[in-house]
């Protein structure tokens, strides 16, 4: 393997988990609102809410995790095409 070559992977390996870095955070904190949304809504509808609790935790857990996977999915397409753009292309489509 050609040093060109291993510094290609590395610069790609860089791009890709540099976005989904950044979709990770926003998804975490993205869920972490929703949670507390999430929980304050359950304790206003309390009396309307028949065989759960305000905080059902297998409910908020499964969601959270169906939602994480969502959003790290639809991080992962974009950063796999970033990764594939040269730098001066990109620049010079600015």
């Amino acid at each position: 393997m050609s040093l060109a070559c291993a510094w290609r992977s590395v610069r790609n390996a860089r791009v890709i988990s540099m976005v989904l870095k950044e979709g990770t955070v926003l998804a975490i904190l993205g869920t972490l609102i929703g949670l507390g949304g999430g929980y304050l809504v359950g304790r206003a509808m309390q009396s309307t809410l028949y065989g759960v609790t305000a905080f059902d935790v297998r409910a908020f857990v499964g969601v959270s995790a169906l939602l994480l996977a969502a959003a790290l999915l639809a991080c992962w397409f974009p950063a796999w095409r970033a990764s594939r753009v040269e730098p001066l292309e990109a620049l010079r489509y600015d």
